[in-house]
């Protein structure tokens, strides 16, 4: 190795004992890290959804009762398993159970009139 090399990372890690980080150049954005952030972020309120309709749904979370040797519920999660969580089942499940008999979710009592 060349001794300007070996001498630059010596004082660059040097630097880093001291705690001094050196500058970096901002790394500029292409198409393709913009997609990659923005499926990440996708995907994590798809994880999100799928974990707050299992609870709505009173299913395990992690493997909604298909995974035999689940660390969570041991393969017995499938919905109706466990109790349903109140709030996410009123926001998940009641308006479509309204919707299936007839009633708009979103009416309040006093517009029955």
């Amino acid at each position: 190795m060349d001794k300007g090399i070996r001498d630059y990372q010596d004082f660059m890690s040097q630097l880093g004992i001291l705690g001094a980080e050196p500058k970096r150049q901002p790394v500029p954005e292409t198409a393709e890290s913009v997609s990659i952030r923005r499926l990440e972020r996708e995907n994590a309120l798809l994880i999100d959804h799928a974990e707050m309709l299992a609870c709505a749904l009173g299913a395990c979370p992690n493997c909604w009762g298909t995974i035999s040797d689940c660390e969570e519920c041991g393969g017995i999660g499938s919905p109706g398993a466990f109790k349903p969580d109140r709030s996410c089942f009123d926001h998940f499940v009641l308006p479509v159970i309204a919707r299936v008999i007839g009633r708009d979710p979103f009416e309040t009592s006093l517009e029955k009139g």
